[in-house]
């Protein structure tokens, strides 16, 4: 009798727990296609294909996982790092998608996003919008020290902001804008490694390069729906 009614407790666990595992595994998948949704009306706002916050997250998490984070930290990255230009939601169409040189002014002006992003997210209990809002802010400070809002050097600069920073120059390298062509893979790289030093971490460089046959392959897959993307477009 008491075995009967073990297996049936067992049972009864067992159905609870499936239930609540998928319970959970949907809510986690709702979140993170809520944040990337997020992430691509700030992209098409820039007038974007929709393609570079995908690479960016590969590329973060690439870079992470040279690095040796752990999975968790890695995660974290994948996920927030699509939203590091949420700010640009701000910034008037008319300097975003302006074609041809920006003026001092305008220029300032899109500087601002780095500050208006981390504030969206500002005062959340979320882990995961508390690194979203340091990558925000952070994602445009250079290793020397030279970069914006804040003028970071260093080790001062979050971990998690200095590979954005190398992610998002890579992809802007290797696609083409109005105001300038597509470099090559080998092309981007060579001025990856010229920068490290200066604009990025030499530890975050040296990851990026240990990681950069997989990273060619991203690049390369994205690059052809990108163009696709770009084809059908009126």
């Amino acid at each position: 009798m008491k075995t009967s009614r073990y297996f049936e407790y067992r049972t009864k666990i067992d159905r609870a727990y499936k239930e609540l595992k998928k319970d959970y595994n949907e809510a986690r998948h709702s979140y993170s296609e809520m944040i990337m949704r997020l992430a691509l009306i700030a992209e098409l706002k820039d007038g974007s294909t929709g393609t570079h916050i995908v690479k960016v997250a590969e590329y973060c998490t690439e870079i992470a996982r040279g690095m040796g984070l752990p999975k968790k930290d890695v995660d974290y990255l994948r996920y927030a790092s699509p939203l590091h230009d949420v700010g640009k939601l701000i910034i008037p169409d008319s300097i975003l998608k302006k074609k041809g040189g920006l003026t001092p002014e305008e220029r300032e002006i899109v500087k601002k996003h780095a500050q208006i992003g981390a504030e969206v997210f500002e005062g959340s209990n979320l882990n995961l919008l508390k690194i979203a809002t340091m990558i925000s802010l952070t994602h445009h400070e250079r290793w020397d020290g030279t970069g914006y809002p804040q003028g970071l050097k260093g080790d001062d600069i979050p971990l998690f902001g200095r590979i954005v920073a190398l992610a998002d120059v890579f992809d802007a390298l290797t696609s083409k804008r109005p105001y300038k062509r597509a470099y090559g893979f080998d092309e981007a790289i060579s001025i990856i490694k010229e920068e490290s030093g200066t604009h990025f971490d030499p530890d975050v460089v040296k990851s990026f390069m240990k990681r950069k046959k997989t990273i060619r392959k991203i690049w390369k897959s994205k690059r052809q729906i990108g163009l696709f993307i770009t084809e059908q477009m009126p």
